[in-house]
């Protein structure tokens, strides 16, 4: 028997599913009528960016791809999100991550393959969580603001990924500014033979999952949630705010900085600058546009990818812009921001959860 609870929880992702499909057709119907005004045909350009994105093995493979450091970076956004902060940082966090795994990936090459692979993983998330420690640090000792401080650290990361290139991890058998490639051991396994498709897609699954049931299994969990609703009840429920504030920003900046491992193992096997093209905020714009619904953001980055995938397909055969898929994927997170089809009939009423652990309705 369905019980009330499971019908409702059902009835809210359905209407969020609902919101970004219907957002995501206007989305596209705006998209066309700008493509038409330029004299391109809007057909052949979706058809295109489909075909680009899901049709074929490569291009599948492609997609899920960056589906997985997606993912990754929009639970980074998630994880502090439930506990009422706002971590901008993604990006960042990605870099750092990057940069950590790959100096495992070229230096430790002592460690037996499996192993290697392993710590390398390691090492990309722990970088993450320093540097979204750093955040969260300032934010629970003096109560700074963590959007400005996880932006500015984004310029930081990437600044000190363009020392690294340049100096002490240059490859000086190369003329451009790229570390040494990592070792064989260190890479990811790949799991599709003819495809770039890799294990970090069964990495950013478990992590999804280890969100899901960290914030709906345990206790820890539970009180950065009661945090994120009301801080002061939380306080006065006894429970230590600023000890969770650190931890959460810790664990957000872990997840990027798995991103970041995952395009250096599993990819790129060397680190250069500007390696990332946007993940991190665009991570952000998956998780946010899912409401930090485990079930919406893998919808939404798996979309976010096929767009990212089906934008330079795009650009090589066609005359459309590449940056159409920018156009698209903003207008989506504009019309769900703004609750276009939150009046239909499929709309069900807002829960919020108290210090009780009981629902409400508005």
């Amino acid at each position: 028997m369905v019980t009330p609870i499971i019908k409702r929880k059902a009835h809210s992702l359905f209407q969020m599913l609902v919101s970004i499909f219907l957002s995501f057709v206007l989305a596209l119907f705006i998209g066309g009528v700008i493509i038409e005004l330029t004299g391109e045909s809007a057909l052949n350009t979706y058809k295109v960016l489909v075909n680009g994105a899901f049709v074929g093995k490569n291009n599948i493979s492609e997609t899920l791809i960056k589906s997985s450091i997606l993912l990754l970076t929009g639970l980074s956004y998630a994880f502090v999100a439930e506990c009422g902060l706002i971590n901008i940082g993604a990006e960042g966090q990605l870099y750092i991550g990057a940069a950590c795994s790959t100096a495992v990936g070229i230096y430790w090459t002592f460690l037996p393959g499996p192993l290697h692979m392993l710590i390398a993983l390691l090492a990309g998330f722990i970088g993450g969580m320093v540097w979204g420690g750093i955040v969260g640090f300032f934010k629970a000792k003096f109560g700074a603001n963590e959007i400005i401080i996880s932006l500015m650290m984004n310029y930081i990361a990437a600044l000190l990924v363009s020392y690294l290139v340049h100096a002490p991890m240059k490859d000086l058998t190369q003329t451009y500014p790229y570390s040494y490639r990592i070792a064989d051991s260190a890479k990811l396994p790949r799991l599709l033979e003819g495809t770039r498709l890799h294990a970090g897609i069964i990495v950013a699954l478990v992590c999804l999952i280890l969100y899901w049931f960290y914030y709906k299994y345990t206790s820890r969990g539970y009180r950065m949630r009661v945090i994120g609703q009301n801080r002061l009840a939380a306080e006065y429920a006894g429970y230590n705010v600023r000890k969770n504030v650190f931890v959460a920003m810790m664990i957000g900046g872990g997840f990027a900085g798995l991103g970041g491992a995952l395009e250096i193992l599993g990819i790129q096997y060397r680190l250069f600058d500007n390696f990332s093209s946007g993940y991190g905020f665009d991570g952000i714009s998956a998780a946010l546009l899912a409401n930090s619904n485990p079930a919406g953001m893998a919808l939404t980055s798996i979309l976010f990818g096929g767009l990212r995938n089906g934008g330079l397909m795009i650009q090589m055969r066609t005359n459309v812009s590449s940056t159409l898929t920018s156009v698209v994927q903003s207008l989506v997170i504009i019309l769900v921001l703004m609750k276009v089809f939150n009046r239909l009939p499929f709309r069900g009423k807002k829960k919020e959860i108290d210090i009780t652990g009981k629902r409400s309705s508005n």
